[in-house]
């Protein structure tokens, strides 16, 4: 059912996601702009958060593995903030606020799309055990 709260909260994760590897400047190093395409590995960490997002979106029926979908997008988010966090430390570049902003919102929508989902499948449990 896509009408569900957590069904929000993953197309805002899944689009964050989506800007943040096309739209958005990562940091700048030495006064020359790096995009998330220009770093291979984050390019690809950035598609596949946002790909598990989407996927998650229309895996409405089976709770267990938009479950796991969910907390494996989580990780990578929090690699990707890991990721920028030592880009800063190691090489002192100047980070653009915006992308460390869109990876919290798309981690944080994850996380409430979690509760969502695992809120769902608590309901269905407790129903199934009055039966």
């Amino acid at each position: 059912m896509l009408q569900r709260i957590q069904s929000i909260y993953l197309s805002i994760a899944c689009i964050a996601m989506v800007l943040l590897s096309f739209r958005v400047p990562i940091y700048s190093l030495d006064d020359k702009v790096i995009w998330v395409q220009d770093d291979s590995k984050m390019f690809i960490l950035t598609l596949l958060s946002g790909l598990l997002a989407l996927v998650g979106l229309f895996i409405y029926r089976n709770r267990k593995i938009q479950m796991k979908l969910i907390r494996f997008a989580v990780i990578i988010n929090f690699i990707i903030g890991v990721r920028l966090l030592l880009l800063w430390k190691a090489f002192q570049v100047s980070l653009n606020s915006n992308a460390l902003l869109i990876v919290l919102l798309a981690t944080v929508a994850l996380l409430l799309a979690y509760k969502g989902v695992k809120k769902d499948d608590d309901l269905v449990r407790s129903v199934d055990r009055i039966r």
